[in-house]
C-alpha cells in the first residue's frame, strides 16, 4: 500500500537469503546440465553435460554475487 513505509526494498531474513542462494545455484546447475545432457544425446557426445553443469554453476555464482554481493 502506498504510504505504509514498510521497507518494500528490504532483503529479507537470513534464512530467506540462504534458500534463495541455494535455489539459484541448483536451478542454474540443473537447467544447464539438462541442456548439456540433451545436446549430448542429440549430437552423440559425452562431454557437454559436464560443460553445462560448469556453465550453470558459473552463471548462478555470478547472479548470486550480483544480487547479494556487498557492492
Amino acid at each position: 500500500m502506498a504510504g505504509r513505509g514498510d521497507g518494500g526494498g528490504r532483503r529479507g531474513s537470513g534464512a530467506d537469503i540462504v534458500w534463495s542462494i541455494i535455489g539459484t545455484f541448483l536451478a542454474g546447475v540443473l537447467a544447464w546440465g539438462l541442456i548439456g545432457w540433451a545436446l549430448d544425446r542429440w549430437l552423440g557426445t559425452t562431454f557437454l553435460v559436464a560443460i553445462g553443469i560448469v556453465v550453470g554453476a558459473a552463471g548462478a555464482f555470478y547472479l548470486i554475487i550480483k544480487r547479494y554481493g556487498g557492492g
